[in-house]
């Protein structure tokens, strides 16, 4: 949960500068900020937010508890953790190829449902 907590942090904090930087009338577009927010550890979050649902989708009660807890601990809940994966899930490439794409897409979907 740490981790999630420090690269949550990091990517907040490059989100609330380029929003800042928008109000300086630099106006970024839709793939800059996602990238930006890729290189701040966005991606390293969305694979712990992965965890976290797949830890959720195995249905283990000790398991959920604990992670509620945690989650609760710092003031977040499920929704940021859905959030993050529902991000993760609209942005995933098809390098893989579109099969591959589609299932990892599915995956996500589970694991987003089952929070």
């Amino acid at each position: 949960m740490e981790l999630y907590i420090r690269y949550a942090d990091r990517v907040k904090a490059e989100i609330e500068r380029m929003d800042q930087l928008q109000l300086d009338d630099l106006e970024l577009d839709d793939d800059e900020r996602y990238n930006r927010k890729l290189e701040s550890g966005l991606y390293t979050l969305q694979l712990i937010a992965v965890i976290l649902g797949h830890l959720w989708y195995s249905e283990h009660q000790k398991m959920r508890a604990r992670i509620e807890l945690l989650l609760r601990q710092q003031r977040l809940s499920k929704e940021n953790v859905k959030a993050i994966l529902q991000e993760y899930h609209e942005n995933i490439g098809d390098l893989d190829g579109p099969d591959e794409k589609e299932r990892t897409q599915t995956k996500i979907q589970k694991f987003i449902d089952a929070m």
